[in-house]
């Protein structure tokens, strides 16, 4: 065979490699997201199986530290209704840090994404933002419901 001959089908051949390789990145890319998602769909799989129903919680009182049981949702539910206003998924997980609750597990922002997503009093307004369902939307603030005395709620 003619040495040059063989050179030009080694030329084609890599040309059909790199092509090939070409299609082949973004197959891998989408792939790679795709068990991301399943691995996400997995994990709240596990929690409905094995809720996380309760986190424990203390408060000093007279040098006596007592266990409370309070379900993550209600946490939510409580640092929101006292804010008054949606919150994004972390800032609403800091501010019930913050109010000395503990979420357990490695991501706490992502296991409360995981309980109120599917607590109905819960609402997401955008994309990583909650708020109470009852309140009404208006582009820039939450209107607060009266009470039924006609005064302002706090």
């Amino acid at each position: 065979m003619d040495q040059e001959k063989l050179h030009e089908w080694k030329q084609i051949l890599l040309r059909e490699i790199e092509g090939l390789q070409a299609q082949l990145a973004p197959i891998e890319k989408e792939l790679k997201v795709k068990h991301e998602k399943l691995t996400a769909i997995e994990r709240l799989l596990n929690l409905e199986e094995h809720p996380l129903e309760t986190i424990a919680t203390t408060r000093n009182s007279s040098n006596i530290v007592a266990k409370d049981k309070k379900r993550v949702a209600d946490m939510a539910y409580d640092v929101l209704k006292d804010a008054g206003t949606p919150m994004y998924y972390k800032d609403l997980c800091a501010a019930i840090q913050q109010k000395g609750f503990e979420i357990p597990g490695q991501d706490p922002a992502t296991n409360l994404i995981a309980h109120i997503s599917i607590d109905p009093r819960f609402k997401r307004i955008k994309r990583g933002t909650y708020a109470l369902k009852g309140w009404k939307m208006t582009r820039k603030r939450v209107i607060r419901h009266k009470t039924r005395g006609g005064g302002k709620q706090n």
